[in-house]
C-alpha cells in the first residue's frame, strides 16, 4: 500500500506543480488527461511487483506509458518532464537487466539535453537529478517488498517440503513392512482357498500358516505405531532442527550429557511442538536455543528465541 500510495502521489504532485505553472487551461487538461491514461498502467506495474509477481503484457503497457508520457511532451513542454520518473521505474519493474538500467538511466540522462531544447537549460540539473530521487526510492520500496513476499512464499514451500519428506518416510516404512505382509498374507489365502476342496490337509496347514503371518502382521503394525506414537527425544529433536532450518531460523541445542534415547512423554513432546510452531510463526525469530536438562530424574526442555537482547522464553515442561 504504501509503494501504491508513492506512486500516486508524486505523480499527482507534479500535475499540481505543472498547473501552477501552466500557460492555459488546454496544457493543463492535456497533462491531466494523460496522466489518468498513463497512471493506471504504472499503478499495475507496481502492485504486481510488491506482490512479487509480473502483470500479464507488462512489455506492453511499459510501450504505452512510453507513447503517451512522451507523445504529449512536445504539447507540453519542459515542466512535463516531472512526469518521467513514473516511466523509469516502471521500465526498471518491468524489463530485465541490463536493459532496464540502460534504459532508466537514458530516460534520466535524457531530461537534460530535453529541458535545453525547450528553452529552459537552467532548470536542467534539478530535472535529471529529481527524475533520479524520485524514482530510485519507490523502486527500492517496491523491490524489498517483493523481496520479502518471495521470501515468504520459500520458506514456507521449504517448511511444506520438510513435512512431505517425512510422510514419505512414514509412507516408506508401512510399505515395506505392513504392505509387503499383507501381500504375502493375501497370496496365502488365495493358496489356502484353492486347496480347499483338493486338500484338506494342506489347506489347514496354509491357513495355519496366515494366521501366524497375520499375528506377526499385526504386531509389526503396532510397534510401527508405537514408534511414531512415542519417538525417542533424539529423533524429536531432530525434527524440529530441520523444521527450523527449512524456515531459516538457527537452531542452537543446550543437552545433558548422556544417553538422549528415553521416550518422549506427551507432555514433553506437546511443549517442543508449541514452542518450535510459535518460532515458525514469528517472522523476526532468526535463531534459537532449545535446552533439555534433567531434574531429579526426569527430562526438562524449553525453547526460547534468540532476540539479540537474550532469550526469549516461548515454552517449558518438565
Amino acid at each position: 500500500m504504501s509503494a501504491i500510495a508513492y506512486s500516486v502521489l508524486i505523480p499527482a504532485v507534479e500535475l499540481w506543480r505543472f498547473a501552477l505553472r501552466s500557460t492555459g487551461t488546454t496544457h493543463t487538461a492535456v497533462a491531466v488527461m494523460a496522466t489518468l491514461i498513463y497512471l493506471p498502467l504504472h499503478v499495475r506495474h507496481v502492485h504486481h511487483a510488491a506482490q512479487g509477481t509480473r502483470s500479464t503484457g507488462a512489455g506492453w503497457t511499459v510501450a504505452a506509458m512510453a507513447v503517451v508520457i512522451i507523445g504529449v511532451l512536445p504539447y507540453l513542454g519542459t515542466f512535463w518532464l516531472g512526469q518521467f520518473h513514473a516511466l523509469a521505474v516502471s521500465v526498471l519493474i518491468v524489463l530485465r537487466p541490463p536493459w532496464s538500467l540502460a534504459l532508466f538511466g537514458a530516460i534520466v540522462a535524457a531530461q537534460t539535453p530535453l529541458t535545453i531544447v525547450f528553452g529552459h537549460p537552467e532548470m536542467a540539473p534539478f530535472f535529471t537529478i529529481a527524475g533520479a530521487l524520485k524514482g530510485l526510492p519507490v523502486f527500492l520500496l517496491i523491490w524489498l517488498v517483493g523481496a520479502v513476499r518471495r521470501l515468504h512464499a520459500a520458506r514456507r514451500a521449504l517448511a511444506d517440503e520438510a513435512v512431505a519428506r517425512e510422510r514419505l518416510r512414514i509412507d516408506e516404512d508401512l510399505r515395506r513392512t505392513v504392505g509387503t505382509a499383507l501381500e504375502s498374507i493375501a497370496v496365502q489365502g488365495g493358496r489356502a482357498g484353492a486347496l480347499a476342496s483338493l486338500d484338506k490337509a494342506a489347506a489347514e496347514a496354509e491357513l495355519r500358516a496366515l494366521a501366524q503371518n497375520s499375528r506377526r502382521t499385526l504386531a509389526e503394525a503396532r510397534r510401527l505405531i508405537r514408534g511414531y506414537q512415542h519417538t525417542s527425544l533424539s529423533a524429536e529433536l531432530d525434527t524440529a532442527a530441520t523444521l527450523l532450518s527449512a524456515a531459516g531460523i538457527e537452531s542452537r541445542f543446550a543437552l545433558p550429557d548422556g544417553d538422549l534415547s528415553d521416550t518422549v512423554d506427551e507432555t514433553l513432546r506437546s511443549t517442543l511442538r508449541a514452542g518450535v510452531t510459535r518460532l515458525l510463526q514469528d517472522d523476526t525469530v532468526r535463531r534459537c536455543v532449545i535446552a533439555v536438562s534433567r531434574h531429579d530424574g526426569r527430562l526438562r526442555l524449553e525453547v526460547n528465541a534468540d532476540t539479540g537482547q537474550g532469550c526469549d522464553t516461548a515454552a517449558s515442561a518438565p
